[in-house]
This record gives structure tokens, C-alpha cells and sequence, in this order.
């Protein structure tokens, strides 16, 4: 059954939400709340509101916007950050997640350990240390038995702490975030296994595929570095590649660093190097073309089992050579109808072979 939530609006300092705060907003517009997997900045709310609406005048940027994100959860505070002039008698409205203000927040260090959850709390211990308010709290179910290493040592945002490229908490252990209010959670796998097949003819509405061979990599030069009588020291393999490279016209060869899988311990023979990057490069996804595929489908025809932001669903499209499984990296759920506007489902991999294959055979 679908259920709708009245967002209601809350003054800036609101915490609890136990109450009707500034009003509901049932005569806005339009209301639609956009979160993507892992993206920073890419979980926020965005309105269309009557300037002869019952609470305009209390629309003023840093006050709350208290929303449901999706079927079935709880609603979730978005900050008001941005208000647009007045067209036709309606104005637009964007408000990130409350998440979006770590941001805002500055830190820095080098933490090293097993204790996942402890050093990213570290990071909110440097923010504070700065002399600055933080409200957030992090917790996670990944651990470790050998140590990390988050960097940062030149001042960052926590948000880049977190889901940065380099140095980052999402670079070194990797995971899927989720941000509830003021709690950051770190997953593991924040998804599931839905069961839900989304099939062309049966309830697909459309399906555009994108194929992206910018990432592939196709062989790699593996090499050891380390300590070696006080002397650094660096061991090469040969060039490794990959099991399906000759189905490409040419090598893409990229540097691939063995030491940790081989331990820095003591020096290894060239033979181990090569094992190693032989290893990587014939296990590793690099070797496969990216497909990425934005879906949309009909709810009513997919079950009474709601689909969630990381899930795993089937895409069916045998005309396009599609069946696979992929997560949900994006969704767009309408807050006043209750239901999705939109799902991207993307980081389907298909091998250069079978690629291939169907283009001789069309």
C-alpha cells in the first residue's frame, strides 16, 4: 500500500521532531528527495512551493524540511539552502540533507588501526578540537584484523574524510554509506538481494544502456617496493595480461602495486611479482566493460517488497543482451505521492568477448 507523508517544515535549531514544528506543507507543488550510493552532495530534497501557500513566509533558508527519503522510512531532515524568485507564483526550493553541513565541517590527520569505528570517530574529535559544533556520530559494521590507514594530513571536509578519492574511509575499507539525521553509518553491504526482476515487455517503461570502456584495463605491470638494508627497494614482474586481452585491439596497461598482497616483509623473487599482478588482472573487473543502465519501471507490477537505495535487482532486456544483476546506485522518490519517480541501476559488467560476440552476430 502506497503511503504518503506530509513534509512539515521545523525551525533550524529542531532536533527531536516531536512535534508540528512550522506547519505541514501538504499544498506544496512538487516534492522529490534524490539520494545517490557514495556521492557526496548527492542526497538532497528539492520543492515547488505556491507563494500564496499557507506557510511561504516561513520559508527561509537553514530551516528544515522533514521528508520522507523513501517507501516505508523515516522522514529525514533537509536543510532549506537555496530559494529561487518567484516564477508564475511559485518558487523552487533546494535543500541538501543534513548530512551535506559535514561539508562544512574542517579536519585532518592520519589515523592508523582496526578499530574502523573509533578512527573515523577521530575525525570528529580533530573537527572539535578546532573549536567547531559537531552534532555527528558514526558507527559501522566492517572490521578489520590488520591495520589501515585513513590520511588526510592537510585540512579537509569530514564529508571528504569520508567519501574522498584519496586517503578516505571509503578509499581504504570501502563500504556503503548511509546518513540517518546526525548518524553516519558505514555498511559493510547496506543493501540486499531484493528478488525483484525488472523485465522488458512485463514491467520495464524504459531502459537506456551505456557502454564505457574509459576504465578498462587490460594488462598490468606488477612491482614490490619496501626496505631492503636500509636501501628502498623495488622488484618487477613481467606484464601481465589479462585472459580476454586479445579480444581487444590493443594492451591497456596500467601499473599495479603487489606489496601488500605479497607482504613487505622480505624481498620476493621476480616470480612472486608476476604471480601476483597475474592473479589481480584475471580476477579483477578492470578486464570488463562497464555497462551503465538507467531503468525505469511500473511499482505496481513489481510486488508489495520495497526497493531501497544498494539493493540488488535482475535486469532483463534480451534485446540489448541484458540479464544481469546490479544495484540501485540512485532513486528519486516522490514524498507527496508515496512512491518512486525514478531508480538507476548502473555497474553492469559484461566481458569484451561476449560483447563482441553479439556484435558479429547482429
Amino acid at each position: 500500500m502506497v503511503v504518503a507523508v506530509i513534509p512539515v517544515l521545523y525551525p533550524a535549531t529542531e532536533r527531536t521532531f516531536q512535534n508540528n514544528g512550522l506547519g505541514g506543507l501538504p499544498d506544496a507543488i512538487a516534492c522529490a528527495v534524490t539520494e545517490k550510493r557514495n556521492t557526496p552532495g548527492g542526497y538532497y530534497l528539492e520543492m515547488d512551493y505556491p507563494c500564496n501557500g499557507l506557510h511561504f513566509s516561513d520559508l527561509a533558508p537553514e530551516r528544515i524540511i522533514y521528508a520522507a527519503p523513501a517507501p516505508g522510512k523515516s522522514p529525514q531532515p533537509f536543510y532549506i539552502e537555496r530559494i529561487t524568485e518567484a516564477i508564475d507564483g511559485i518558487v523552487h526550493i533546494e535543500a541538501p540533507h543534513v548530512s551535506t553541513q559535514m561539508q562544512k565541517l574542517v579536519t585532518y590527520g592520519i589515523h592508523s588501526g582496526t578499530n574502523i569505528q573509533g578512527m573515523m570517530y577521530n575525525f570528529f574529535y580533530r573537527a572539535r578540537q578546532l573549536g567547531q559544533t559537531v552534532e555527528f556520530w558514526a558507527t559501522t559494521d566492517i572490521t578489520r584484523s590488520s591495520s589501515v590507514t585513513f590520511s588526510k594530513p592537510i585540512p579537509c571536509s569530514i564529508m571528504d574524510a569520508f567519501l574522498g578519492t584519496d586517503g578516505s574511509v571509503l578509499d581504504v575499507v570501502g563500504g556503503e554509506f548511509e546518513f540517518d539525521k546526525w548518524h553516519v553509518i558505514l555498511h559493510n553491504q547496506r543493501g540486499t538481494d531484493s528478488g525483484i526482476e525488472v523485465r522488458y515487455g512485463v514491467n520495464m517503461t524504459q531502459l537506456d544502456a551505456e557502454t564505457d570502456a574509459s576504465d578498462l584495463v587490460t594488462a598490468v605491470l606488477p612491482y614490490w617496493k619496501g626496505r631492503v638494508n636500509d636501501t628502498d627497494t623495488v622488484v618487477y614482474g613481467d606484464l601481465c595480461a589479462s585472459s580476454n586481452a586479445s579480444a581487444f585491439a590493443t594492451l591497456r596497461a596500467i601499473p599495479f602495486d603487489a606489496t601488500q598482497k605479497i607482504g613487505s616483509d622480505s624481498q620476493p623473487a621476480k616470480d612472486q611479482v608476476t604471480a601476483a599482478g597475474r592473479a589481480y588482472i584475471n580476477s579483477a573487473a578492470t578486464s570488463e566493460l562497464a555497462m551503465s543502465i538507467t531503468t525505469s519501471f511500473a511499482p505496481a507490477l513489481i510486488g508489495d517488497r520495497p526497493l531501497y537505495l544498494c539493493d540488488t535487482v535482475k535486469v532483463v532486456h534480451p534485446d540489448l543482451g541484458v540479464s544481469s544483476t546490479a544495484k540501485v546506485v540512485e532513486t528519486r522518490f516522490n514524498v507527496l505521492t508515496g512512491q518512486y519517480e525514478s531508480i538507476t541501476i548502473g555497474s553492469i559488467r559484461k566481458s569484451i568477448v561476449d560483447t563482441i560476440a553479439d556484435i558479429i552476430k547482429k
